[in-house]
């Protein structure tokens, strides 16, 4: 049982080594990746090599075209906006409202928010994912969007991901696992074994599968990345009073100064509230001791006054 075991084993590990020519953990140098990007899929190959052996062999013959693969490059861009504070949330909103009624197919709204402090200070962003006609269209109108609410574009910048090598190594690990699965579920169908072989086979199913779905899912996301693009827009807004003036030290120093009077007034307030119920219990305690003392005092006072009375008398 242990040599069937070994066997479903090996089967395996033929399988993903007939499809993807190496193990995956195996890292790919940039070489390796343009030769198969070179290469001709499926049965391009024949085609592609025909005209190349019907040719006489000359030193001046041209070498043949190889078809090359265009790169899958998924593509990021920042802009970020400088607006006045009471315009910012309706552009930021014009903006979102042009996504969705492009519809679901063509943009998506990924986030937004928005977060304001004070009367003057705002900052808010907006992040879709958006098809690159759209994009582009919608890129173009920035400047003028920016200018018309009396702000302007303040930074724009573009990011971008090779996912070439991405794509054609999860493509072979796909068709590898794909053959793998076919052939277990042969040798389940075909082969008659032990109960224990035949669990051990469906378990590696199983597992195949799994991994075969994986590979699917994160497939489409990658195309899903190329196909589209994503636009993240963050709106900024930040009031001053009189930034160049000859009073700005005058109303840094009163805006201070209001911060320093606030600040003591909340300190009083804490002190307040933590020595009040000191002072409601301690000043009675304190007033009654005082007054036993008082009255101590004063019987002994007479008590004094009564004996030096008597001794008087004796005296006489």
């Amino acid at each position: 049982m242990r040599t069937r075991l070994m066997t479903v084993g090996g089967l395996a590990l033929s399988a993903a080594t007939a499809g993807c020519g190496q193990p995956r953990e195996v890292a790919h140098n940039d070489e390796a990746v343009h030769m198969e990007l070179v290469a001709p899929r499926e049965g391009a190959s024949d085609a592609a090599t025909a005209p190349a052996a019907a040719a006489p062999a000359s030193s001046n013959a041209a070498p043949p075209a190889a078809a090359v693969q265009a790169a899958s490059i998924a593509y990021v861009y920042r802009y970020g906006l400088e607006l006045p504070a009471d315009r910012a949330p309706a552009l930021m909103s014009r903006h979102e409202q042009a996504c969705v009624s492009a519809g679901p197919a063509v943009c998506q709204v990924i986030g937004s928010q928005s977060s304001r402090y004070g009367r003057d200070e705002l900052t808010a962003r907006l992040e879709i994912r958006a098809t690159p006609a759209f994009l582009t269209a919608f890129r173009a109108r920035l400047a003028g969007d920016a200018e018309a609410a009396g702000g302007r574009v303040a930074m724009a910048a573009t990011d971008s991901e090779d996912l070439t090598r991405a794509l054609v190594d999860t493509e072979a690990r796909m068709r590898a696992l794909s053959t793998l699965r076919d052939r277990l579920q042969q040798l389940l169908a075909t082969r008659s074994a032990p109960l224990e072989q035949l669990l051990a086979t469906e378990r590696e199913l199983a597992r195949v599968q799994g991994e075969l779905d994986a590979a699917r899912s994160t497939l489409e996301v990658m195309r899903t990345r190329v196909a589209t693009s994503r636009l993240i827009i963050d709106y900024r807004a930040q009031g001053q009073l009189a930034p160049d003036s000859a009073f700005r030290p005058v109303s840094d120093a009163l805006d201070s100064a209001l911060t320093v009077f606030m600040s003591v007034v909340g300190a009083l307030i804490l002190f307040l509230a933590g020595a009040l119920p000191l002072l409601i219990v301690v000043v009675p305690l304190a007033w009654l001791a005082l007054r036993w003392r008082r009255r101590i005092r004063a019987e002994r006072l007479a008590a004094k006054r009564a004996r030096e009375a008597e001794a008087g008398d004796l005296n006489v």
